[in-house]
């Protein structure tokens, strides 16, 4: 295929959308299929400003918050940016990650599959602080990108059902335009299958809180669990958080904290696969999560996730498989009482982390992603005639 790739912020930039735009990229790449990336696109100092200077009007008369990137404004001038590269070159369809701005004002008649872990209604009344304070336009802005994006869409790819449901729900999308692939790990290298016996050698129960904020994945619950380990089950465990910097008051000499890794810095990745190697369980008791990302790349190293039953995280850990998902108002002591009976147990925690590879092989793998994806394109894409453009 000839795949049109609608972003707005640079597809290889691996911090944009935690990797996901630029690891969906190389999957199709992978997969044979030539892929044309159209973003960049930077706004334009006059549109910056005009939106900063909105922004700052919200905050001082409203006190409220006028979100930027989801402004009708932004979408308009990106649309006409990409229209304009589409007719550069011939392509079978447009790949958009996240990309409910991008879609919103874009005429085509290229069929579109949209790609994205949540709707706009989902994430405004989810546990997300940049929603906190929210202007009421932002909100309308926001949803009618989204219905835009939707409706224009051919097909639909989320990574669990709970986003897909929300389509349905939320925003009327019919059901055979939405399909559930999940993600994968975002990583560059898939480790040698030895590496997950590694960790055996490590006799410290180790436990990684991988995550940049600490707040909303739960890394004070992670910290409860460190205590209770070792003050109510006599285990001597260890906590490394990885990502973020917890509050200056909770410390502890069994508490590691590596403020930041860049996995495109030959060192930092060297120290990423080390800890990995060693850990038994990534820790991420999160209060909200459209999919646990960090779960898939755990898996890769056998390290099975210990986490909630949020969001769309119960998609990617299954119970007992690889890792479990707790209740939202399970307290620290239940994490821990529960990591302390699989440690304990050698020969189910073993088990434990040979099906966590297991699947991360069969399904939490961009390869298997790429595969769904022109699975998708071949029986809902090709098949149907080009979307009508949208006004």
């Amino acid at each position: 295929m000839k795949i049109a790739y609608l972003a707005l912020n640079d597809p290889l930039d691996k911090r944009s959308w935690s990797g996901t735009t630029y690891y969906i990229a190389k999957a199709l790449q992978k997969n044979g299929n030539e892929v044309n990336f159209l973003g960049p696109v930077k706004p334009p100092k006059w549109l910056d400003k005009t939106l900063r200077a909105m922004a700052k009007a919200t905050r001082i008369i409203f006190r409220r918050e006028y979100i930027t990137k989801y402004s009708l404004l932004l979408s308009w001038y990106t649309a006409k940016q990409f229209n304009k590269k589409l007719k550069e070159r011939n392509y079978d369809c447009i790949c958009a990650p996240a990309a409910s701005v991008e879609l919103g004002f874009l005429k085509t008649n290229l069929p579109v599959i949209y790609i994205t872990d949540a709707t706009f209604e989902l994430m405004s009344n989810y546990d997300y602080s940049e929603f906190d304070k929210m202007f009421w336009f932002s909100k309308i802005e926001g949803n009618l990108l989204e219905k835009h994006a939707l409706k224009k869409s051919t097909a639909i790819i989320y990574p669990s059902t709970w986003a897909a449901e929300s389509a349905v729900k939320d925003y009327h999308i019919a059901n055979n335009k939405v399909f559930i692939a999940p993600f994968g790990a975002n990583i560059d290298l898939i480790p040698d299958r030895k590496i997950i016996y590694k960790k055996l050698e490590n006799k410290q129960l180790t436990l990684l809180f991988l995550a940049v904020d600490w707040e909303r994945k739960g890394g004070s619950i992670a910290f409860d669990v460190l205590k209770n380990l070792i003050y109510t089950h006599g285990i001597q465990a260890k906590l490394i958080v990885c990502g973020c910097v917890p509050p200056s008051h909770i410390a502890h000499p069994n508490m590691e904290v590596i403020p930041f890794l860049d996995k495109n810095n030959k060192d930092d990745y060297k120290k990423f696969v080390e800890i990995m190697s060693c850990v038994h369980f990534l820790l991420v008791p999160t209060r909200a999560d459209c999919s646990l990302l960090v779960g898939c790349e755990a898996n890769a190293y056998g390290v099975p996730a210990i986490t909630t039953e949020t969001g769309g995280v119960p998609e990617i850990v299954k119970d007992g498989i690889n890792g479990y998902c707790l209740p939202y108002s399970a307290p620290g002591s239940t994490y821990a009482a529960l990591i302390s009976e699989l440690f304990i147990n050698e020969e189910k925690y073993q088990q434990l982390v040979a099906s966590s590879r297991q699947r991360f092989e069969e399904h939490l793998n961009w390869q298997k992603w790429s595969e769904s994806f022109n699975e998708i394109y071949e029986n809902k894409v090709a098949k149907k005639e080009p979307a009508l453009s949208l006004n």
